[in-house]
């Protein structure tokens, strides 16, 4: 299979980059194809503008946004990697959705009713939290992160939801969490 990761957290040093590097490394090690797309080191501009907008209405894309699409279109699958960040994902990820995740390409509308165009690919989001899993899970933020990423964006694409993991509290967690972490992320790795 055909893989995209994108990646979004600033520092070189997070959990969030060694759970990339494993995630990569299982899935290379399984035979699988991966392109990975680090945001804060690509220097991906992330705001939509009116102009802008208004040209993906005509089936127009700029010369980076049908790169990423090309991308999206050569995958099977899309996996987001990124720490949750006041209840969701970075801004830099949030645009990076605006911008690519346009009409024409991820979505069209007849009337009002939605026309998938991403069918056939499968989405995974592997995301940290400072606050500990079980919290998170008894307040429904878990629940509200899921609607809002995989039926809103990914479901609403077309796109199906294979897995949404959340690791809590990996501040704190002590290195023996931290490596059952990365176990789970190697394990998806060799599923696909």
């Amino acid at each position: 299979m055909n893989h995209v990761i994108l990646y979004c957290h600033p520092s070189k040093e997070s959990f969030n980059m060694a759970l990339l590097e494993t995630y990569t490394e299982e899935l290379k090690r399984s035979g699988h194809t991966v392109a990975v797309r680090n945001l804060y080191s690509s220097g991906f501009q992330p705001v939509l503008t009116q102009e802008e907008y208004e040209q993906s209405l005509a089936y127009m894309y700029s010369t980076d946004i049908k790169k990423e699409q090309e991308l999206l279109t050569w995958c099977d699958c899309l996996t987001l990697i990124y720490p949750v960040w006041w209840g969701g994902m970075p801004a830099l990820l949030k645009g990076y959705i605006d911008r690519v995740f346009s009409y024409g390409f991820a979505y069209e509308l007849d009337g009002e009713e939605p026309i998938p165009q991403l069918k056939g690919k499968s989405a995974v989001s592997i995301c940290t939290t400072g606050t500990p899993s079980e919290i998170y899970e008894k307040n429904g933020m878990h629940y509200a992160m899921n609607l809002a990423r995989d039926h809103s964006i990914f479901e609403f694409c077309g796109m199906e939801v294979k897995r949404s993991i959340y690791f809590g509290n990996v501040i704190q967690s002590p290195e023996s969490e931290r490596e059952r972490m990365l176990q789970c992320v190697r394990s998806l790795g060799s599923s696909f």
